[in-house]
């Protein structure tokens, strides 16, 4: 860690409750700062990298041989290359313990030479780039898959204002995450980017099996239940197949 999170920030933080209660009648912006273990919420980045096709796999071999020193500066969730739902896209994610962590990492990154030398490499190789910052859920903690190896699928809607912290969605993804078709692994919401989105992260084993699972689960009462609750709030939503990088430490 570059610095300790400054007095106030803790006492800030120590003032917000998780015992916030989100229903479909009243709005907490304020449970979605909390994590359900300290009170404290860790802030994630989640950056996509569109690549010139010609120079995919340079930007993949430079990445490869460097990205060690961008984890000497902040915690590397994962890093996984688009196979369906986007072509030529590398996507990663990562952790801050705070937003003032993160600018913290901005200069030590600005100023890490090693880095600032591999990034003059690879902006030759990139068509554009984005991020947006996401929170995670007050009833979502992130996991890590139970075994290696197998598929990451990358969701996200686009909801009415507000709904993705309100009851109805906590309910149709979590009665999702109970028919254990697949392995939830973290569930955020946006803070900058594109508002009123969610974004979940799921790992399968196999994806022929994920087809079935759903199938399967389109039949359950719960779920059918929980996903008309939901629904109307549901104004887009995405999704993408990704193949973890060697060196990912979500693998």
């Amino acid at each position: 860690m570059l610095r300790p999170v400054s007095a106030g920030l803790h006492l800030f933080r120590g003032q917000l409750k998780c015992s916030v209660p989100i229903s479909a009648s009243r709005l907490s912006t304020t449970a979605a700062l909390c994590d359900n273990k300290d009170g404290q919420s860790k802030v994630y980045e989640l950056r996509t990298y569109h690549i010139k096709p010609a120079l995919f796999w340079e930007f993949m071999e430079i990445v490869e041989e460097k990205i060690h020193l961008r984890m000497e500066l902040s915690k590397l969730v994962g890093l996984w290359r688009v196979d369906m739902g986007g072509m030529n896209q590398v996507v990663s994610l990562w952790e801050y313990d705070d937003f003032a962590h993160r600018t913290e990492v901005g200069k030590a990154r600005s100023a890490h030479t090693g880095w600032m030398s591999t990034m003059n490499k690879l902006l030759p190789t990139i068509e554009h780039q984005d991020n947006v910052i996401i929170l995670p859920m007050p009833w979502s903690q992130l996991k890590y898959p139970d075994k290696p190896g197998g598929w990451y699928e990358l969701r996200s809607y686009r909801m009415t204002p507000g709904s993705h912290l309100q009851e109805p969605f906590r309910k149709a993804i979590q009665t999702r995450a109970a028919f254990k078709y697949a392995d939830l692994l973290g569930v955020w919401g946006s803070e900058f980017g594109e508002l009123n989105r969610a974004y979940m992260l799921w790992h399968h084993q196999d994806l022929d099996q994920r087809m079935l699972g759903r199938a399967r689960a389109a039949q359950d009462p719960a779920i059918i239940a929980a996903s008309r609750e939901s629904s109307p709030s549901l104004l887009h939503q995405w999704s993408k197949i990704l193949i973890p990088t060697a060196f990912s430490p979500m693998n």
